[in-house]
Parts: structure tokens; sequence; C-alpha cells
């Protein structure tokens, strides 16, 4: 955004020394954005943290059970992306994922949702790629 203010054509309209000013001021706002670290953490209590916990070990069961044998391990993960979307469900729900998934934070459990569809999109995708096409 800075970059488009020093390197705008309308800048050649003005004299040199307003020229500089600008491209001094744009220059030193570049610079003092470039220090800036920004970090998101969302609060959670001592249950919540528990219970993320506990959906991401249920999680990772599910990814290593998926490597033994995926279409069971793709159905459990089915259920607990059913269990996200309890107002639209596509099919059961996993009532132990659920429960814990209550306990997390509304903003975690966007995230999970989100990471069960992506896991459940990687593995159609290999599903498509190995299975032989004859």
């Amino acid at each position: 955004m800075l970059n488009s203010v020093s390197l705008n054509s309308e800048l050649l309209r003005l004299g040199q020394g307003d020229r500089e000013d600008i491209t001094a001021i744009t220059n030193r706002l570049a610079a003092r954005t470039k220090t800036v670290d920004v970090s998101v953490n969302t609060p959670r209590s001592s249950e919540q943290e528990r219970a993320l916990s506990s959906v991401n070990n249920l999680i990772e069961g599910v990814v290593e059970k998926m490597q033994e044998d995926m279409q069971a391990g793709k159905e459990t993960c089915r259920r607990y992306l059913n269990a996200c979307n309890p107002d639209q469900p596509d099919g059961p729900i996993d009532q132990r994922f659920q429960a814990q998934l209550i306990e997390c934070t509304a903003d975690d459990q966007k995230k999970i949702r989100r990471k069960l569809a992506q896991i459940i999109a990687q593995f159609e995708r290999a599903e498509r790629t190995f299975t032989p096409q004859w």
C-alpha cells in the first residue's frame, strides 16, 4: 500500500520538494510497519485448553486410523465433521467428539471444522490419485 503511494503517477505533478517529503514519509512508515510483529492469541480457560487438547488427540487418532484402514478412518473423520455441523449433519455424528468440541472456543470450533474438511479432501484426492482407472 505504501509502495503504491510512492510509485503513484500523481506524484509527478508535484514539485520536487513535495515528492521528496512524501517519499521520505512513506519510507519511514514502511520501515515502522516492518518492525511490527502481530500475533493473535485465543484466550482459553483451563477447561477449554483441555477440550482442545482432547479434540486434537482424537483428530490425530483418526489420521493414524486412516493409515491403517482408510475407509474406517474416513468415516470416523466424517462423523467428527458432522459433529461440527449439528444443525446440518451430513450423516451420523460422533457424540464423544461433539461433547469435547462444544467445550472449545467458537474460534477453535471453526478451525477444527476447517481442519477436518481439509483432511477429508486430502484423502479423497489421494483415493482418486491412487485408485486405478481401468
